[in-house]
């Protein structure tokens, strides 16, 4: 088992992620998005193929960045790497291979949900809303499109 994580680990490491492919989130991940979004707000969103509600949170996001071409927002499967397809073919199907994607990429992923949030217990959909310092929100359950357009709304008014 450690072997698989490792090869699926290098094998990520060695291709380099761009827009639309699918990165190792691993425990310094969450660090790194931040980098991507410096003084700026974006939306971290949790999701994973077997639940429900998170297809419908995808699927409004989705619609939602036909309109907001810029939408600052960063995509994690808490799925595993050996799903790579299925959830690449999720996101396209939700019009969000564009953006940048994650994996969870760890055999113990309460160790990653605890580093991203002590307070998360793995309920889905999960989403962060990040204002242009990084002070965020968290939201358990399905984030509809208005509020997550009410929510851009305030983030380019400055507040």
């Amino acid at each position: 088992m450690i072997r698989t994580w490792l090869f699926v680990l290098l094998a990520f490491a060695a291709t380099g992620a761009a827009a639309g492919e699918l990165r190792p989130f691993t425990g310094d991940s969450l660090t790194q998005i931040q980098r991507q979004f410096a003084g700026r707000p974006f939306i971290l969103t949790f999701w994973s193929l077997t639940c429900h509600h998170c297809a419908k949170e995808l699927q409004a996001l989705g619609r939602l960045s036909r309109n907001e071409r810029k939408l600052p927002l960063a995509v994690v499967s808490t799925d595993t790497p050996e799903a790579a397809a299925d959830i690449q073919a999720a996101l396209q199907r939700f019009g969000l291979d564009k953006f940048d994607t994650w994996v969870f990429a760890d055999a113990v992923p309460e160790r990653l949900r605890y580093a991203i949030d002590p307070a998360w217990r793995g309920e889905l959909p999960r989403s962060y809303l990040f204002d242009a310092a990084h002070r965020r929100e968290a939201h358990s359950g399905m984030l509809g499109e208005a509020q997550i357009k009410a929510w851009l709304k305030r983030q380019r008014a400055g507040e």
